[in-house]
């Protein structure tokens, strides 16, 4: 009774994500693995997908309610891009959601979503309302350096999505365009 049961109970958690990102293919020569890389990351149960860009390194290392990986290197930086799913009950709505990460925090103090990160400001104009939710450029000191970030919050049919790219100063102005293609390829159900 007991392998009945796991046979159960297994395909339904192999169906809340689905990671295409890396398939393993067993050439003719047995001995040599390699990866394929594919395009598209599902996640069922947080509500959305992405299409990987090529130039997108996958840490496959995350938590199963993250997504993400880094940026090709400039000048010996790279820059990071994630995707985290919070379940809706930890908040006590989408503007509550927002508030935490974005609208609520003060200048030279911890932030509501971090304490490690010392806020250090945003520009209200930066501040968008967009399809399934809102985004915004905002600063913060991590172990005396500062970082610009552009946070995009979304609500899914079941999660709300914190989309975070983080760069360094120098960075942000070249990898932004790489996170507006990431963006392009996110579908949210």
């Amino acid at each position: 009774m007991k392998y009945t049961l796991l046979f159960f109970i297994i395909p339904f958690f192999s169906f809340a994500q689905v990671d295409t990102v890396k398939a393993v293919v067993i050439k003719e020569n047995k001995s040599k693995i390699d990866s394929i890389e594919t395009k598209t990351y599902t996640d069922y149960e947080n509500g959305y997908s992405i299409e990987k860009p090529k130039w997108l390194k996958i840490n496959p290392e995350l938590p199963s309610n993250r997504y993400g990986g880094t940026i090709p290197a400039v000048e010996g930086i790279e820059n990071a891009i994630m995707i985290t799913a919070l379940k809706k009950n930890r908040y006590e709505n989408f503007n509550d959601f927002v508030r935490i990460f974005i609208t609520g925090n003060k200048f030279g103090q911890p932030t509501l979503f971090n304490d490690q990160f010392i806020f250090y400001g945003r520009n209200e104009k930066d501040f968008k309302k967009i399809k399934h939710g809102v985004a915004s450029r905002l600063f913060y000191m991590y172990k005396n350096k500062i970082y610009h970030n552009q946070f995009v919050l979304l609500e899914t049919s079941s999660s709300y999505l914190f989309v975070h790219f983080s760069s360094t100063p120098e960075t942000y102005d070249i990898n932004i365009k790489k996170f507006n293609e990431f963006l392009k390829g996110l579908t949210v159900e």
